[in-house]
């Protein structure tokens, strides 16, 4: 295992963090709330009117499903049941619960990132927008005879043959180089956690979630199934990015675990391009691409030294560390154009 020589994170940073983030979601709140109660009608109604007439349809129901997602009991109780698991069972015992790493991820790629980009991603390859285009030019993957089975049946069938596609497309972005060089951001998480997940590069985003929704429109699934299977999705996932030290027992010989799945974040190269699962690790067993290494928990992150790492969990480093590593594709990208060359970094 890799020696990890970076400094210990100090927790207490996020005290920098926090107050002014709510200092300006007061300002912004303070505002809003003066102009809603400007109105005739009262300020409850006031609030209505400026919620229908600034923002348009698709951003309405872009920011309820926000805000679904975030009070979403599910995810509370994961991110519970995960930190008290890794205070017990942690893959790296050095790694502290508040640490840079996750800071940074919750902080730059999950609020600022995911959110304010997903919400763009969102609009362009929402569910309603894909319906429309698969009817228009794709209607002929319709399979009728699976449509008539009960929807829970249809469920299933598109979450399993979602979970193959997107095996599928996580193969494809660590092979071709101009897809890894942005799937290499989410790679770069040395303090491996249950955000991590999140650090996702807009561009790879767009790569990934229309091939996700391919089987939900092929079986024409009721818009009221999808979140359930998006959010199921969602929970596994970051619950085995978590700083955790388990395999899950024989149910590793079905599911990605944590120590499956750091296994290919390592940066280890024996372990290049192995275990590319979501949900399940059997294509990657049918496939030849699983590394069984039960009870091995290497250090992860990407052999770039030049990789823009965050260091602290101050304001400004975690917006100049969210800027470079935005950036870190486009530079490689510009790199390959001005030499001929990829410098792609090895994860």
């Amino acid at each position: 295992m890799a020696n990890d020589t970076r400094t210990p994170s100090n927790p207490l940073q996020v005290g920098r963090v926090l107050p002014v983030l709510a200092l300006g979601a007061l300002v912004l709140g303070g505002l809003v709330a003066n102009e809603a109660c400007d109105a005739e009608a009262g300020c409850v109604e006031g609030a209505r009117e400026i919620w229908r007439g600034y923002l348009p349809d698709w951003t309405r129901k872009a920011l309820r499903g926000i805000v679904q997602l975030i009070t979403n009991p599910w995810l509370w109780a994961l991110l519970v049941t995960v930190g008290v698991a890794e205070r017990f069972r942690p893959a790296r015992v050095q790694q502290r619960t508040f640490s840079n790493g996750l800071l940074h991820d919750v902080l730059a790629w999950f609020i600022l990132d995911k959110l304010a980009f997903g919400l763009l991603i969102g609009m362009i390859f929402s569910y309603s927008a894909g319906l429309a285009l698969y009817q228009e030019y794709l209607s002929f993957l319709t399979i009728d005879a699976l449509i008539e089975l009960p929807v829970i049946a249809r469920g299933i069938i598109a979450f399993v043959v979602a979970d193959f596609l997107n095996w599928l497309h996580h193969w494809v972005r660590h092979k071709v180089p101009a897809f890894w060089i942005f799937h290499a951001v989410h790679h770069s998480q040395t303090e491996m956690n249950l955000f991590t997940d999140d650090r996702i590069h807009p561009f790879d985003r767009v790569i990934s979630m229309p091939i996700s929704m391919i089987p939900m429109l092929i079986l024409q699934l009721d818009v009221g199934v999808i979140p359930w299977i998006l959010i199921a999705q969602m929970l596994y996932t970051h619950a085995y990015h978590g700083n955790l030290r388990t395999d899950y027992g024989p149910l590793r010989w079905i599911l990605v675990t944590p120590q499956s799945h750091r296994v290919h974040h390592s940066m280890a190269p024996e372990y290049a391009d192995t275990n590319f699962g979501v949900i399940f690790c059997l294509w990657d067993r049918l496939f030849g691409t699983q590394m069984d290494v039960h009870g091995e928990y290497p250090q992860t992150g990407v052999a770039d030294p030049d990789f823009p790492m965050e260091q602290r969990a101050t304001v400004g480093d975690i917006l100049s560390a969210y800027v470079r590593q935005f950036l870190y594709p486009f530079v490689q990208i510009w790199r390959r154009v001005t030499t001929g060359r990829w410098e792609l970094p090895a994860g």
